[in-house]
């Protein structure tokens, strides 16, 4: 049987008594516990109803709630409350009447009651002020309307009876505060201070001790916590069985697992304990002298300042720590010292679990120690659910099964993690400050962690991108280089055709003119049309040289008329068929730099495919396909590509082919060259109809 017990945090005595007897009876009844610390909250916000565990996280068999950890909920009463939390879990509730759950309640009216007739009675004391607990929490009401009630009851019978309330939240701070406040108000001190509990008792002595010469009064407590033993004088109390009634119910949580009928109500009752405080002499639990007093107080202060050195000296490694594996260390050095065998570090692996979520929130197992021997093997199965987890930790040694107790970490409002651990009575109020040690190391670590992983994230993009821009300027002024090559081949074309052709004609028919204008007879008429047809030959080579220098019928007749006179061209010169097709829509118009380059494309592949092919026919197209322009120049020659070539990637890359490529750069193109099945090359230019509507409204 696996029951969970919901408290509040393990740093004071009234929480570790009720927990501590619950374990005691469940090592006897050998039951398995898992303890869910709980931060004070309102049970109606979503975020600390999603944190109580549910039962499917740790396969619970059922729920001992201590209700001091629901504080400012008097709307709590119900079973209705409690299912909305725990479904159909059988529940036992504890310190708290709840309504439809059995309760293991302290019978305290009586013991109140007697305490303040004691000081009325016996010490005759007629100038009280009483110091409660927390607003809205029920044994902090309960008292006040006890001690009250009592009071009135006697005020006809004494006339100088009087009485003060003061609000003092059970912690020693705010009795001190509520002193001030009285004193100011009264000028002097009252003849009894009674508390709601004992830690504002001892606030009170604290009181007196900082303002020396303000007369002492009589203080009484409520709980009977072990320190109210060590103080001086000792302090007279109400003696709650704080072990007993955990011990109580888990006997009733295992009975009600049982299918056993139990009642509403389980009462047990406490007793008065006089002591010094009051002005008694003491009772026959004070110890039997000074002396031994004395010696029981040393020990006691030296095992807490020796504990208190431990959490400080833990504290500051933590805070020194700037890795996981040095918060590991530091936990690792320390833990034989604290005598925790059993002891875990999680880390919640993403965002802030709520509701549901918690019972699949990945962890990474951080730190993993199980009957005195860290367990390695964790590290290298991170991200898996929180009860996974639990149950992996259990199956590493299943014969021994220790009652372990889960404390959340956060950071701020933030959920970033748990500890698990178990451990002796006297250790656990110094774990909550570790946790908060740890939790702080953990976020800061990780926050630590991730900038570096980002540090280096951006370093990896930063090379990257400048590995690009390096790799882009030297493609650069590769490209730049082949264009200065072809236009110093261009140019050195163009003056070989010039030499080898156009002077040579004009050479002859300078000679033809200078023959004919020495000859003694008249220049015949064949002999001037022979000039004539020269002249004419030379003049229409002359153009074709301008024409293929800068095509200027793109301007005045337009791309589709001049691509059409370019593929006649190339077929008359060449022989290879050359069929044409323009498939644009109208009132879609290409550029200046549009069309020379798409111009030149074509022609330096209709080029190629003369020079290379061995075709029979090609076809030149440009036609719209889904939101592009495409223009392809298809042959079915024997192709010049193989598969280490496409797309331009070989070694053997022409300037031919460069010169295309940069010029489909020049326009925002793509440009393809691949092998035509089953034979020939394609070339193909693909252009976003994105660039060509941006050309037209500009």
């Amino acid at each position: 049987m696996r029951i969970g017990v919901v408290l509040n945090i393990l740093d004071e005595e009234y929480q570790i008594s009720v927990y501590k007897g619950i374990e005691q009876k469940a090592r006897s009844l050998g039951v398995e516990l898992v303890c869910f610390q709980q931060e004070n909250a309102k049970i109606t916000e979503d975020e600390p109803v999603s944190r109580f565990p549910k039962k499917e996280y740790f396969d619970l068999d059922g729920i001992i709630l201590v209700t001091s950890v629901i504080t400012g909920n008097a709307d709590f009463t119900t079973k209705a409350d409690v299912e909305r939390i725990w479904g159909n879990l059988p529940v036992i509730s504890v310190g708290q009447r709840i309504e439809g759950i059995p309760s293991v309640l302290i019978e305290t009216e009586d013991s109140m009651k007697q305490l303040v007739e004691h000081l009325i009675l016996n010490h005759k004391y007629r100038k009280f002020l009483f110091i409660s607990g927390a607003e809205d929490h029920p044994d902090a009401e309960e008292r006040e309307q006890i001690f009250t009630k009592t009071m009135e009851a006697y005020k006809p019978w004494f006339a100088d009876l009087q009485y003060k309330l003061k609000r003092g939240y059970f912690t020693e701070v705010a009795a001190i505060r509520a002193m001030t406040e009285y004193m100011e108000e009264e000028k002097t001190s009252p003849d009894v201070v009674v508390c709601a509990n004992d830690n504002m008792a001892i606030g009170v002595y604290k009181y007196f001790k900082i303002n020396p010469k303000i007369k002492e009064c009589a203080v009484t407590g409520f709980d009977d916590i072990p320190q109210a033993r060590f103080e001086i004088p000792s302090l007279t109390t109400v003696h709650q069985p704080l072990s007993e009634i955990g011990a109580k119910s888990l006997e009733l949580i295992v009975e009600l697992k049982k299918g056993k009928s139990l009642p509403q109500e389980v009462f047990i009752e406490s007793r008065v304990v006089y002591r010094k405080s009051c002005g008694c002499k003491g009772s026959k639990d004070d110890f039997a002298s000074d002396e031994e007093q004395f010696r029981a107080m040393q020990a006691n202060y030296v095992q807490s300042e020796t504990l208190l050195r431990m959490v400080s000296h833990i504290g500051q490694d933590l805070n020194y720590g700037e890795s996981f594996g040095a918060l590991k260390y530091v936990v690792r050095q320390n833990l034989n010292q604290l005598g925790l065998n059993n002891f875990c570090i999680l880390r919640f692996s993403s965002g802030n679990p709520k509701g549901p979520h918690l019972k699949n929130m990945p962890v990474d197992p951080l730190f993993v120690r199980r009957s005195g021997n860290e367990c390695y093997e964790f590290d290298r199965e991170m991200r898996m659910p929180l009860g996974q987890f639990y149950r992996r930790f259990y199956d590493i040694d299943p014969q021994t099964k220790p009652s372990m107790i889960l404390k959340f970490l956060n950071a701020g409002n933030e959920l970033i993690g748990c500890i698990f651990y178990e451990a002796d009575e006297n250790v656990l109020p110094y774990l909550s400050s570790i946790a908060i040690n740890i939790a702080h190391g953990l976020n800061r670590i990780t926050i630590a962690d991730e900038r570096r992983k980002r540090s280096e994230f951006l370093e990896r993009e930063v090379n990257e991108r400048t590995k690009e821009l390096v790799e882009a300027n030297n493609r650069r002024m590769e490209v730049e280089a082949e264009i200065l090559k072809i236009s110093e081949l261009e140019r050195q074309r163009f003056s070989n055709d010039l030499h080898d052709d156009i002077c040579q004609r004009l050479a002859g028919i300078s000679m033809l003119c200078r023959s004919y204008s020495n000859q003694d007879t008249p220049v015949e008429k064949s002999q001037m049309l022979e000039l004539a047809q020269l002249i004419g030959e030379t003049l229409a080579t002359t153009r074709q040289y301008a024409h293929n220098s800068y095509p200027v019928e793109l301007e005045s007749l337009g791309m589709n008329h001049s691509l059409s006179n370019l593929c006649n061209t190339f077929m008359a010169q060449s022989g290879i068929n050359c069929e044409y097709e323009w498939g644009m829509p109208k009132g879609v118009h290409f550029d200046k730099i549009q069309k020379l380059n798409i111009f030149r494309i074509i022609q330096e592949a209709l080029h190629n495919v003369l020079k290379h092919s061995k075709a029979k026919n090609v076809w030149v197209s440009v036609k719209p396909e889904a939101r592009k322009t495409v223009i392809k120049i298809v042959d079915d020659g024997v192709g010049f590509l193989n598969d280490s070539e496409e797309n331009g990637k070989g070694n053997n890359k022409g300037l031919g082919l460069n010169s295309m490529q940069y010029r489909a750069n020049q326009i925002g193109a793509s440009f393809v060259i691949k092998s035509n099945k089953p034979n020939g090359t394609c070339v193909q230019l693909s252009l976003s109809n994105k660039l060509l509507e941006d050309k037209n409204k500009k």
